[in-house]
């Protein structure tokens, strides 16, 4: 019989488990009181033969104006328009809401880049008991820890998660990034990080937008550590630069957030052409960028363990020359632990056809992903891509979604 998984401890932070010979993973769970098969609601997947087809989206809004989706299947928006100002570029660009999105024409380009943002970030406060298992309750305690450890992260719209989206006259800058939350764990703020690193790339883009990923990474991170406002933190991060001017896009990735580049083959349907490869130190334990006190360090040391810290130049690097029908996609691993890109192209296979248009649409189509994906998260007979390889790992058969932050920015080139 499968065990269910019911509550899975944040992303490690350190490197004790290293030393251990004999580890045991810290995973909650219970035994189902009814088995059930791979499920995965609401995509068309080539493991399983039901089909759930989504409803038609259909949108539509001036060109090259900025939408706000709050609905799949709703009209609601607002056109709006901000100065030069890189200020207010930049405050424009850090508070994107749930679903919105934007087009972008460069003028000596024949490509145009409608580009949105997605977001669902993880119930904190939630008891992991479900009303069949009858086993494990959080209790009082538990749940006082929780919210109170919760309660910077609970305020964030996207969770421990965070986004980079953004835009001069020569390109556009999309990504993710993912605070590790081992820290709120300890009681520290885990959604500082991301959000504060996030803020310095969009800026610096937004100041010198001819500079790399890497080395906007790179001034980004040295800024972070010195400002001081992010006392102690570790994040994930995955983010590209889309040139203009010729299509080109140039990704780097640090841990175990994803992108991936869809493009329709022959048969006119939505194949991953391209995507990361996760960065790990082990199971659960991506590569990171990390501020850490020195006072942290010393007693790490003293203890025989050590935190795991990632450098900016540790990024894998990717190239891609995009093409008019591409949809690329950049996403936290709260989606890609719990499907496979091959669930992504089935998704785009049956809500992206001719009678689409993204252009007005795409804010839809993201979060609808986002949406779908949390729904099979929190099912604890869902056989996902995180308890498959638990699974593997441990050689116990293990069942359920992950729950998680979820952010995806998504972007259609036409």
């Amino acid at each position: 019989m499968s065990k269910r998984i019911v509550a899975i401890t944040s992303k490690l932070l350190d490197g004790n488990i290293l030393a251990r010979p004999n580890v045991t993973l810290k995973i909650k769970y219970t035994l189902p009181s009814i088995q059930t098969g791979n499920q995965r609601a609401g995509f068309h997947s080539s493991r399983q033969k039901h089909r759930t087809k989504n409803a038609n989206i259909s949108f539509s809004n001036e060109y090259g104006s900025f939408k706000n989706s709050n609905s799949c299947f709703t009209k609601i928006g607002s056109t709006r328009k901000f100065s030069s100002s890189t200020d207010e570029a930049f405050r424009r660009f850090r508070s994107f809401a749930n679903g919105e999105q934007f087009t972008k024409v460069f003028v000596d380009s024949a490509l145009s880049y409608t580009v949105s943002v997605a977001y669902s970030p993880k119930d904190r406060l939630k008891n992991n008991a479900s009303a069949d298992d009858g086993v494990y309750d959080d209790g009082e305690f538990v749940q006082n820890f929780k919210l109170l450890n919760a309660k910077n992260v609970y305020e964030s719209p996207t969770g421990e998660d965070n986004y980079i989206l953004a835009y001069t006259e020569i390109g556009i800058v999309v990504g993710v990034l993912d605070g590790v939350g081992g820290w709120a764990e300890q009681g520290y703020d885990s959604s500082a990080i991301s959000r504060e690193l996030a803020n310095k790339i969009t800026k610096i883009y937004l100041e010198s937008p001819k500079l790399t990923p890497m080395e906007i990474l790179s001034l980004a991170y040295e800024q972070v550590k010195e400002e001081g406002i992010v006392k102690v933190g570790s994040t994930t991060v995955c983010f590209g630069i889309i040139d203009g001017n010729d299509g080109r896009l140039s990704t780097l990735n640090l841990g175990d957030s994803w992108f991936g580049v869809f493009r329709k083959d022959e048969n006119e349907k939505y194949k991953c052409i391209q995507q990361s490869s996760e960065q790990v130190h082990y199971f659960n334990a991506p590569y990171q960028l990390s501020v850490i006190p020195q006072d942290f360090l010393d007693a790490a040391k003293k203890r025989g363990t050590a935190y795991l810290m990632n450098e900016p130049d540790e990024c894998d690097n990717y190239e891609s020359k995009l093409r008019s029908g591409d949809i690329v996609v950049f996403t936290t691993d709260g989606m890609v632990d719990n499907i496979l890109p091959e669930d992504i192209e089935l998704y785009l296979n049956d809500n992206v056809d001719d009678g689409v248009n993204l252009n007005e649409s795409l804010g839809s189509l993201n979060k609808n992903l986002v949406q779908q994906t949390t729904v099979l998260s929190l099912n604890t007979n869902y056989k996902s891509v995180f308890s498959q390889k638990l699974t593997s790992l441990t050689n116990q058969d293990y069942i359920g979604g992950k729950p998680d932050d979820i952010t995806s920015v998504m972007v259609y080139v036409k």
